[in-house]
């Protein structure tokens, strides 16, 4: 890929994701191609993150399918774990994303992705992103505890319960800071 022009390798790969008329196992090993040619181009990511954001959420919508959706929610699970700061702009989409498939969709599979991507995101990013992302941290705090209330999927409520307490940890942390006291004693 380094000697290839990516720009046209990625325009090729978004096409055929999205290009209705192709076999969905055919689709969604695009998308498995799209994550690998993250992988390795993933210090290039902040030029095409646009146009692999948009494909894979475009994916996600797909009412129809459940493969596709769960294809494309397994990538952005994915890609929450490889691009720490490139999902940062999208974080928006992503949380709208997963909680619309977590209240809506009927598919456990689906579901089941839609948490991954949540999980994934909490556990790959700084701690310190938490403070600075209130309203997302705070919004996925009650999504999380929404799921682990309702009656889901046995491994979608441990895997919620599981990133619930993660992020619990994190933002105690940043409420109740640890204090270290400290006394110095000098003898003249």
């Amino acid at each position: 890929i380094s000697w290839c022009n990516t720009q046209n390798i990625l325009d090729r790969i978004t096409h055929e994701i999205q290009n209705t008329s192709r076999k969905e196992d055919d689709r969604a090993k695009c998308m498995e191609v799209l994550v690998n040619i993250i992988k390795i181009t993933n210090e290039m990511l902040p030029k095409y993150e646009s146009q692999i954001f948009n494909c894979l959420l475009k994916c996600v919508n797909h009412q129809h399918s459940e493969i596709m959706r769960v294809s494309s929610l397994s990538c952005l699970g994915e890609l929450c774990k490889i691009c720490k700061l490139g999902i940062l702009c999208h974080i928006q989409e992503i949380i709208d994303v997963c909680e619309r498939t977590l209240v809506e969709d009927q598919s456990p599979l689906a579901k089941k992705g839609a948490i991954l991507v949540i999980a994934n995101f909490i556990e790959s990013q700084d701690k310190s992103l938490f403070h600075e992302l209130e309203r997302e941290t705070l919004r996925i705090y009650r999504l999380l505890k929404k799921v682990t209330a309702s009656r889901y999927d046995e491994e979608v409520e441990h895997r919620a319960l599981q990133a619930l307490g993660v992020l619990s940890g994190i933002v105690r942390e940043f409420m109740f800071p640890k204090t270290k006291i400290q006394h110095d004693i000098k003898i003249l």
